[in-house]
């Protein structure tokens, strides 16, 4: 294969184009496309791996907000990796009209994303004659537009963005060194915007220089787990490849042929002799990160993967439905739960995504389609904050007292170690039945542990429908079911209330 069939517009590019690990869920890419040619215009082009970058970025759900509100690209240095950011905030700032911060380690990083920036801007004057104001001193950028639409650059501090309430983008480059009080700052930032988005950006985390690298190889963990709504593409060479290989070279670095070149490389490796100098290398260069560990308990699961996964099972479902609403981790998820013909307690997920005005429609749309016996929420759970609105719509769920939660968690377990429970191994509810713990309480009994980075809102819900068929459900000869050939969402935001199976 010669090197120009990899991309025309880059003759010697010999780099590998996929990530060694990635995670990312379908959506609509028309803005990924339309930033793309944007840039084009502005005069870069993009190499195929950070064309497949900006598609998965700017991918949409079917309600319009992003398919994967988080991002992390974990890529070896000198690849090209602030192009993808630069052009990311390119279209956010003129197309999307967005409030972005776009943060670094160091000012020099912050600085130069500037200068990148500002010189495609004023290479173009159609982008130029929109510009009211681009200012860069005292350890702040700013380019503003006519339209409102501001992005500032600057490095991390654990007060930046306060005094900011409505963030549609925050980028942190040089994530490496992020830090967990940085986080908290930024975070509230974005509490107001419509549909945010963050992007982790990074070389991989060496233990010996970057004392703060746990926040991003958590977010790394997040991704390697296949999080729901978390884009997450790492660019590495595995242990076993060579590392004096130029196979291996090309295999970590997607720009190999273009920035890379064997005689560069070549050079780094002889003067990185000495044993911090290779471990230096294979981190920087080839992607092969020195991760730390989080330390804590082992985790056991409350039940087996083995033993849940033999519940899975697509029965004929009959009887009245329950549904359960739960929020946690600013996530809401609606569930189901129906007997099987067998006598069993099926249930599902039919939706999860982040707060939003839909949230109550879409309750609304399946309370019409389905007439569920009972719609269940927990009394202490911030999915109450529904409630006003859902009463003007007719719905007034039944809420659980904290006892009345804990029997339910204890029921639910009871029945899923006794095999009484059926699911479609949607991987929402899979995921936090598999990090969730038990919080004990008096008598005995326990509840879900809500502190945990596990987004527990599926099974909360889930446990819920389970008890609220249990305790409202009648028995009738054939009420609405699910039909057989239902298939679950894989996606945080995939439901659509006129074709779920509930």
């Amino acid at each position: 294969m010669t090197a120009s069939l990899i991309c025309e517009d880059f003759p010697t590019l010999t780099g590998r184009q996929e990530p060694h690990n990635e995670s990312i869920f379908s959506g609509d890419i028309t803005h990924g496309d339309k930033s793309i040619e944007l840039a084009r215009r502005a005069g870069a082009n993009s190499m195929p791996w950070q064309k497949r970058a900006q598609h998965a970025i700017l991918s949409l759900t079917p309600e319009g907000r992003w398919t994967h509100p988080d991002c992390c690209l974990i890529i070896p240095r000198q690849n090209g990796k602030s192009e993808i950011l630069i052009h990311r905030c390119l279209y956010g700032l003129f197309k999307l009209g967005e409030t972005i911060i776009y943060t670094a380690q160091r000012w020099k990083t912050a600085r130069d994303a500037w200068k990148r920036m500002m010189a495609l801007i004023k290479g173009r004057s159609w982008l130029r004659s929109r510009v009211v104001r681009s200012t860069c001193s005292q350890g702040e950028g700013i380019i503003e537009l006519a339209s409102g639409a501001v992005i500032s650059f600057g490095t991390r501090s654990n007060d930046t963005g306060r005094g900011l309430t409505e963030v549609d983008l925050i980028v942190y480059d040089e994530a490496y060194n992020l830090t967990d009080g940085e986080m908290s700052a930024m975070a509230f930032t974005q509490m107001a915007a419509k549909n945010p988005q963050t992007i982790y950006a990074s070389s991989a985390v060496n233990q010996d220089e970057h004392p703060n690298g746990a926040v991003l190889a958590s977010v790394r963990v997040r991704g390697l787990n296949r999080e729901p709504a978390l884009y997450f593409a790492e660019y590495m060479a595995p242990e076993e490849m060579p590392r004096d290989d130029e196979a291996t070279h090309q295999y970590a670095n997607p720009s190999y042929g273009v920035i890379q070149t064997a005689e560069k490389i070549q050079k780094i490796m002889r003067n990185l002799a000495t044993p911090a100098g290779r471990k230096g290398f294979d981190v920087e260069a080839l992607g092969r990160g020195d991760w730390p560990v989080e330390k804590r308990e082992i985790h056991e699961p409350v039940i087996g993967a083995e033993a849940w996964g033999d519940m899975e099972g697509n029965s004929e479902l009959v009887g009245p439905v329950a549904i359960a609403v739960d929020r946690h981790l600013d996530w809401y998820s609606i569930a189901m739960a129906q007997r099987t013909t067998s006598g069993k307690i099926h249930i599902e997920i039919g939706y999860l995504d982040r707060p939003s005005a839909g949230v109550v429609e879409t309750i609304a749309a399946i309370v019409e389609s389905v007439d569920p016996c009972v719609v269940m929420m927990n009394r202490t759970s911030p999915a109450t904050s529904l409630n006003p609105a859902l009463k003007v719509k007719h719905i007034e769920p039944v809420l659980t007292s904290g006892q009345e939660m804990a029997q339910a968690c204890v029921g639910f377990l009871d029945d899923a170690l006794a095999a009484q429970l059926e699911h479609t191994n949607d991987p929402r509810l899979t995921n936090a039945l598999a990090g969730v713990e038990k919080k004990p309480m008096s008598g005995g009994a326990f509840g879900w542990d809500y502190d945990t980075a596990v987004i527990l809102a599926p099974l909360v819900a889930a446990t819920l429908a389970r008890i609220g068929l249990l305790t409202y459900g009648i028995d009738e000869p054939k009420p609405i079911a699910l039909p057989p050939s239902y298939v679950a969402a894989t996606g945080p935001a995939e439901f659509d209330a006129l074709s779920a199976g509930f």
